[in-house]
């Protein structure tokens, strides 16, 4: 059995009544849970989180500071000479969400 799958789904479902105001409410949900699990690490990040709309249909959450990806991925510590171990945060806080 084969079945017709529109190509352009993806649009449709976007713009079906409430979808757009749940991904908003889902990427605001996910700069509140980040900001919070910042904040019990170090909190010095945790101004930079924000959730923003893109678009009329897609919303987004994340951290702007530039330190952000040596903060969650780890890096070297030059000075030290040593390697820092990330905190993995933004994974953490996906798998709270």
């Amino acid at each position: 059995m084969s079945v017709w799958v529109n190509p352009d789904v993806e649009e449709i479902v976007a713009g079906l009544e409430g979808v757009t105001a749940e991904v908003v409410k889902t990427a605001n949900r996910g700069a509140r849970k980040l900001k919070a699990n910042i904040a019990k690490r170090t909190g010095r990040m945790a101004g930079s989180v924000s959730a923003e709309r893109v678009g009329s249909k897609d919303a987004f959450f994340g951290i702007s500071d530039e330190g952000a990806l040596g903060y969650n991925y780890g890096h070297h510590n030059s000075w030290a000479d040593e390697q820092v171990q990330g905190s993995y945060v933004i994974e953490q806080t996906v798998r709270e969400m």
